[in-house]
Parts: C-alpha cells; structure tokens; sequence
C-alpha cells in the first residue's frame, strides 16, 4: 500500500487524539488517586478538640468581632460631634454666595 499525504495526515491525527486521550485518563487517574490519599488521611487524624469552659478558665470576651478587629468595641467608637446638617444646604445653591439673597 502507497502512503498518501492524505492518510498519512488522517493518521497523525488519530495518534495525536488518542496521546491526548490518553494524558487526560492518566491526570484524571492521578486526581483521583490524590483525593483517595487525602481521605484516608483525614479518616486517620484524631476529630479536633474543642476547649470546654470550666469554672477557673478566663471569660471570653463579650464581643468576639471586636476583638478579632472587624467592628470596632463600644469604648472604642468614634465619637460624633454633631448630627445636625448643614444650614447652608437650605439655601439656593444656583446663585453666587457674594450676592445676597432677595
């Protein structure tokens, strides 16, 4: 049998699909092999301890947020001076504030 360019390119890629084919079963094989791995692994570790309060521990704080940053504690709260607005926002803001008002 003559080898055409034709079959020889419809061959090239019959090998080319099946060597991808092929990667992706072993990376698939691999993946799974790791998750396996992974789950027996934590089958074996102990569960983790939780502390229990007891009578001589020390008191957790009142607000755990506070205390990790994300809001800020009650004695620590900003200080506002004063909620009133602003008196200018009642006047006309489309004329020249040199001129007074009629």
């Amino acid at each position: 049998m003559a080898e055409t360019p034709r079959r020889t390119e419809g061959l090239q890629r019959v090998q080319i699909g099946l060597t991808g084919l092929a990667g992706v079963v072993l990376l698939v094989g691999l993946a799974n092999i790791v998750i396996e791995k992974a789950r027996v692994d934590d089958a074996a570790l102990p569960p983790p301890v939780v502390p229990t309060m007891t009578s001589n521990a020390a008191v957790s704080p009142r607000d755990p947020l506070a205390e990790l940053g994300v809001q800020p504690a009650p004695e620590q709260a900003p200080i506002v001076p004063d909620l009133e607005p602003d008196p200018n926002l009642r006047k006309p803001m489309d004329r020249d504030p040199a001129q007074p008002s009629r």
